[in-house]
């Protein structure tokens, strides 16, 4: 899946009170995806693969290290932002036959995940496109039709829980086994460089849309 960043925009010069929302957002998958990997295999049978494959590192990630993993300075979920034509379809009036439900985020706590996801698109849309841009890899054509859409609509999209929204990076397991790896570190630079890695996934694939 492929992401918005305008070039050039350097790690660490936002403003903690811009990346709160988006560390809540963050935070939030987590512990979806920990609550996951703690479930018994006869109360979730089909778990997702990023889950399954690495299973113990998840019920690794204690409270402080899912804060300091949540403090990332983007989004580690993947709502296909990039994808003008996906989202125009899906916010076109009166279009609510969505894909079906299934994936990550179908349960109760995931629909929840993605309608705050949802709104942090929305607010960022509507007051700082170049903050959507780099945290959440909103096109600035997703993002002029996020701004224009109901709220209501929105929630409804996220009843919906469309399979194709998931974790950032989710057929690259390698980069979460070093992010989670990182974020359990008593090493000071772990997590950083670990980030740091991630703004340069997000660039390179930037310059593939």
């Amino acid at each position: 899946m492929s992401a918005y960043l305008p070039p050039s925009v350097p790690f660490g010069s936002w403003d903690d009170a811009l990346l709160a929302p988006v560390a809540e957002v963050n935070d939030q998958m987590l512990e979806v995806l920990k609550s996951m990997a703690g479930a018994s295999a006869l109360a979730q049978p089909r778990t997702p693969r990023l889950v399954d494959l690495l299973r113990e590192s998840w019920r690794r990630l204690d409270a402080k290290a899912q804060r300091r993993l949540s403090a990332c300075p983007y989004l580690l979920l993947d709502a296909d932002f990039a994808q003008t034509a996906r989202w125009q379809r899906l916010l076109s009036a009166g279009v609510m036959d969505a894909p079906a439900r299934g994936g990550y985020f179908n349960g109760p706590a995931g629909v929840s995940l993605i309608r705050r996801m949802l709104l942090l698109a929305w607010h960022l849309s509507r007051s700082n496109r170049l903050m959507a841009a780099v945290t959440l890899g909103l096109t600035p054509a997703v993002a002029e039709r996020i701004a224009s859409t109901r709220l209501r609509d929105l929630e409804a999209i996220a009843e919906l829980a469309p399979a194709w929204i998931v974790p950032r990076w989710e057929q690259q397991t390698v980069v979460w086994k070093q992010l989670l790896a990182a974020a359990c570190s008593t090493h000071p630079l772990a997590l950083r460089q670990a980030q740091l890695r991630g703004l340069q996934l997000l660039a390179r694939e930037h310059t593939r849309t």
